[in-house]
């Protein structure tokens, strides 16, 4: 970790603006459609595996899987009746058989319904840490559209000595930033690469690492390639959010 006063003189390369961000990070958004009635959780919260984030209303999907269960109740007792008959002698095979293929598909029904209804409440699949919110309560929103990004991280084994927790890890942080297409045949991957972080008193925290991930696709609205700098290492004051400047230590 270096930290340099002012700004730097020498520039061997082209220098770009990216942001700070979690390595291992994703999108989540509810799997049925609806209006989000609750939010729990702010950007900066740490959150555990299986917390709840957000509801939506669950109104109609609720009333579904009370019909699904509804006609569920009705199919086992009309097949209950027919098994009975049928011990008698009083209906044919082809009768039950249908009566228990009616079951089976109620029960599926019902379950499909159990598991809308469910759908409805959002829930961190790792723990981590809430970068950014993308959804707010009363926005109508669709399946699979984005609501939070979660940058996971791990709980290790240790534990909070003064209040028995388990600690949670932060993410491994990299830089994203943006490659515009004259400069994407320079780029190979593993290119070193010099990140740049502003501090205080007119300072910068200078931090090495390379170039790990390179988008092959352009960006259809900015022409612009993806690009992730992965830093050899991240000290307290790199957060999450935070502006970079990156520049190549020489042209690939």
């Amino acid at each position: 970790l270096t930290k340099i006063v002012g700004t730097v003189a020498s520039d061997s390369g082209n220098i770009y603006s990216g942001e700070i961000r979690a390595r291992h990070e994703v999108q989540l958004g509810f799997r049925v459609g609806g209006k989000i009635i609750e939010r729990l959780v702010d950007v900066g919260a740490v959150v555990k595996a299986g917390q709840v984030l957000a509801r939506i209303d669950g109104a109609d999907s609720g009333l579904q899987a009370s019909s699904a269960e509804a006609q569920l109740q009705l199919a086992e007792a009309d097949a209950k009746r027919y098994r009975d008959l049928f011990s008698k002698k009083f209906v044919s095979q082809s009768a039950l058989d249908a009566k228990e293929t009616v079951l089976k598909s109620a029960a599926a029904q019902a379950g499909l319904a159990r598991n809308q209804s469910a759908y409805t409440t959002l829930q961190a699949d790792h723990a981590g840490v809430i970068s950014a919110m993308l959804a707010e309560v009363g926005q109508v929103v669709s399946a699979g559209q984005p609501v939070l990004r979660l940058a996971k991280s791990g709980a290790t084994k240790s534990r909070n000595p003064l209040r028995g927790e388990p600690r949670v890890e932060l993410a491994e942080r990299e830089v994203l930033i943006a490659v515009p297409e004259s400069q994407f045949a320079k780029l190979k991957i593993g290119a070193a690469a010099e990140v740049m972080l502003s501090s205080d008193d007119n300072t910068e925290l200078q931090l090495s690492g390379h170039l790990r991930e390179l988008s092959p696709a352009a960006d259809a609205a900015s022409r612009t390639y993806a690009a992730r700098i992965s830093l050899s290492q991240s000290p307290k004051e790199v957060a999450l959010g935070m502006t970079a400047k990156v520049r190549f230590k020489s042209k690939q």
